[in-house]
């Protein structure tokens, strides 16, 4: 893995760790994701995982949903684009399907998120 892939790995897993305690406050604790975490390493090879279950959506998918909170699902993560070199066609398309399939206005987030990158982006880039 390139220097600059094991960055952008490291970012993600701070990106999605970050969002972990505000999961909480809402009364959702991902116990099952952060598991698929420490089995498979990082956040980005568990969101492949995900990303790879033909039952298309799990039950932290599924609880973000009934939160209205997918914007804080690792699908929507996997769209963010300072991330896409993690991800490929195949699994950014799995991940914005299962959004569109679930009423997620992808593009309308998308255009907010990016809006305003983070800083390291910017800096980045």
């Amino acid at each position: 893995m390139s220097h600059d892939l094991k960055q952008l790995t490291n970012r993600y897993n701070a990106y999605i760790h970050e969002g972990i305690p505000r999961l909480r406050r809402l009364g959702y604790n991902p116990t099952q994701f952060l598991e698929m975490v420490q089995a498979s390493g990082d956040a980005v090879q568990a969101t492949k995982r995900l990303l790879a279950d033909p039952r298309h959506t799990s039950y932290g998918f599924q609880r973000l949903y009934t939160l209205g909170r997918l914007a804080d699902s690792v699908e929507f993560a996997a769209l963010l684009p300072w991330f896409e070199p993690l991800f490929t066609n195949a699994e950014r398309e799995e991940a914005r399907t299962r959004l569109i399939l679930h009423e997620f206005r992808v593009d309308a987030e998308l255009r907010a998120v990016t809006a305003a990158p983070p800083d390291w982006v910017k800096q980045d880039g």
